[in-house]
């Protein structure tokens, strides 16, 4: 003699949601073995237990509805084969995808650290391995607001529009730091890390660079640049490149200017 078992029986016997089972039903993936005519009430005998386990399966493989559907309908190995290997294929793009999101939180908090920690007010000779980034030639001045530039940079290189703080920085020409025209930027960069799949368009160039790392933002930082030109000048420096200047902590982590950290790095050679 068969048994059946009501809708709230099979939901409970395989922990499941009734509502997942009348879906299941409405879609056609799993049947109920017969239904009452006059209460419309699904009872379920031990030969869908086996479609309900194997469904159950191929769901926590995060494998689509439509996808299981069209199995059941084949009942075929290579079906079974070829779907699993889709779904293989889309778990490594996750994994990518999500490796991807773990090293930009590792340069996240390795930045937010070293910034933290920094040593401020101190001119000190670094050298830095080739940093690829993405230019925007476009003048900015301090009283600028720099949510627009940013803006158009993002868009026209279609990058991450949820550029965090730190990647984006200022520049200012060669030619502008040897006249000492300090008061305009000549353009704006996002600096690239591991994580980001979006193609540079040049690069910092390796080598020796004099830092300078400073409480408060761009809006003060001329006087930061005077007192590395100066330092370049009484130690014999060449300056061979723009300088870069970049907020390491500002509005963007903290509501404290107190703890604003900004950074003026310039390439030199003896």
């Amino acid at each position: 003699m068969n048994q059946f078992f009501s809708i709230g029986q099979l939901a409970e016997l395989f922990n499941i949601k009734i509502s997942t089972l009348r879906y299941y039903d409405e879609v056609g993936l799993l049947k109920p073995a017969k239904v009452n005519t006059k209460t419309n009430y699904r009872y379920y005998s031990t030969q869908e237990f086996e479609r309900l386990n194997v469904i159950g399966y191929l769901r926590a493989l995060d494998l689509s509805v439509e996808s299981i559907k069209d199995f059941f309908e084949a009942r075929d190995i290579d079906k079974l084969e070829e779907m699993l290997k889709q779904q293989k294929s889309q778990v490594q793009a996750q994994i990518k995808v999500l490796q991807n999101v773990e090293q930009r939180i590792d340069a996240r908090i390795g930045q937010v650290e070293d910034a933290t920690h920094s040593k401020l007010d101190t001119i000190e000779l670094i050298d830095l391995p080739e940093i690829p980034v993405i230019y925007l030639d476009e003048n900015y001045r301090p009283s600028d607001d720099i949510e627009f530039p940013i803006v158009t940079l993002r868009q026209k290189y279609g990058v991450d529009k949820n550029i965090f703080l730190g990647k984006i920085a200022l520049r200012i020409s060669m030619e502008q730091l040897q006249q000492q025209n300090l008061s305009d930027y000549s353009g704006l960069l996002l600096i690239l890390e591991p994580g980001d799949d979006t193609d540079d368009t040049g690069s910092l160039a390796a080598g020796k660079y004099l830092r300078l790392r400073f409480h408060g933002t761009h809006n003060n930082a001329t006087e930061q640049y005077q007192k590395l030109l100066d330092y370049c000048q009484k130690h014999a420096y060449q300056i061979i490149g723009p300088a870069v200047e970049t907020a390491l902590i500002d509005y963007g982590i903290t509501n404290e200017y107190s703890k604003y950290v900004t950074e003026i790095r310039i390439p030199i050679k003896d």
